[in-house]
C-alpha cells in the first residue's frame, strides 16, 4: 500500500480528478480511501473542480443522445495496438464511434491482450470519413485492418494517454528495466527540457500534460540507475519521449526502447 500511495501522489491533477470522479469503482476499498486521502489533500478549489467537470461535459456535448441504430459497423477488425491507433485517428478527426469487442469474454479471458479483436462502429454521418481516413492508414487483409506504417516514432505519436486506464495494481507494479547509458542520458535530457517547456508545449500542442508532477522523481531514479520502474514511471517516459520524438536531435537508437516500453501497455 505504501508504494500505491507514493503512486497516486504522482497523478497529474487532471489524471486524479479523472480517477477519482470517473474510475473509483476500478478501486479497492483500501485503494480508494488512499485516492480520497490524496484528493483532499490537494484542497482543490470549486473553480478547479468545475472546470474540470464542465470540460469533460463541453468535450462531447451531443454524442450521447446518438442511438446504436445509427451507427454501422466496420467490416474488417482491429487487434488491440491497431485499435488504440484507429480510435485516436477517428477522435483526432471529430468522427463520431464506439468501439466494442465482442469476441471476447469477461468472465473467461480465452485470449491474451495480443489476441483480442476490437470492432468500431462509427455514425452514420461519418461513415465516408472514416472509410477515407481508415484506408489511409491501414490495409485490410483476412477480415482485419493492419497499420501500414508500424515505426516506433509513429506508435509513439498515435497513442493515446486518455484511453489507457490503469487499476491501482497495475500502476504500481515494478517492472524490471534494463535502460543502457546513453538512453538514461537522452530520457533525462528531454526530461528536464520538458520541466523548462512544460507551460509552452501544453499551449503550444493544446495537450495536458498527463505526468508532469512525477518527472522530477523519474530523473532522480535513472541517474541512480534504478533497476525496477512502477508502470506509472514507464508511461511518464513515454510521455517525455512522445513529445520531443520529432525533435532533429532525436536519436534513433531510442526505438528498441519505445517499442519495449510500449509492448508493455497495448499487449504487442
Amino acid at each position: 500500500m505504501d508504494t500505491l500511495k507514493e503512486s497516486i501522489k504522482d497523478f497529474t491533477d487532471d489524471y486524479l480528478l479523472e480517477e477519482y470522479f470517473h474510475h473509483s469503482e476500478e478501486y479497492t476499498h483500501e485503494a480508494y480511501s488512499l485516492l480520497k486521502e490524496e484528493f483532499e489533500r490537494r484542497n482543490f478549489d470549486a473553480e478547479k473542480i468545475n472546470g474540470f467537470l464542465n470540460k469533460e461535459k463541453e468535450a462531447d456535448p451531443v454524442r450521447r443522445n446518438y442511438d446504436s441504430k445509427d451507427f454501422t459497423r466496420l467490416e474488417n477488425s482491429f487487434s488491440h495496438t491497431d485499435a488504440l491507433l484507429a480510435i485516436t485517428m477517428l477522435r483526432d478527426s471529430g468522427i463520431v464511434f464506439f468501439l466494442d469487442n465482442p469476441n471476447s469474454s469477461e468472465i473467461i479471458p480465452l485470449e491474451t491482450e495480443a489476441e483480442r479483436l476490437f470492432t468500431i462502429h462509427v455514425h452514420n454521418d461519418f461513415i465516408g470519413k472514416a472509410h477515407e481516413l481508415l484506408d489511409e492508414h491501414f490495409t485490410k487483409n483476412d477480415g482485419k485492418y493492419n497499420l501500414k506504417y508500424t515505426g516506433a516514432i509513429e506508435r509513439l505519436k498515435a497513442f493515446n494517454f486518455h484511453d489507457l486506464h490503469l487499476n491501482e495494481l497495475k500502476a504500481a507494479e515494478l517492472i524490471d528495466v534494463s535502460f543502457t547509458t546513453e538512453e538514461r542520458r537522452v530520457i533525462t535530457h528531454y526530461g528536464r527540457k520538458l520541466i523548462d517547456e512544460a507551460d509552452k508545449i501544453e499551449s503550444e500542442q493544446e495537450r495536458v500534460l498527463f505526468y508532469y508532477d512525477s518527472i522530477e522523481a523519474i530523473i532522480e531514479k535513472l541517474e541512480r540507475d534504478s533497476k525496477k520502474l512502477s508502470r506509472s514511471d514507464l508511461l511518464a517516459i513515454l510521455e517525455i519521449l512522445q513529445i520531443y520524438c520529432c525533435d532533429q536531435s532525436f536519436p534513433e537508437m531510442m526505438n528498441d526502447s519505445i517499442m519495449g516500453i510500449l509492448n508493455l501497455f497495448t499487449g504487442v
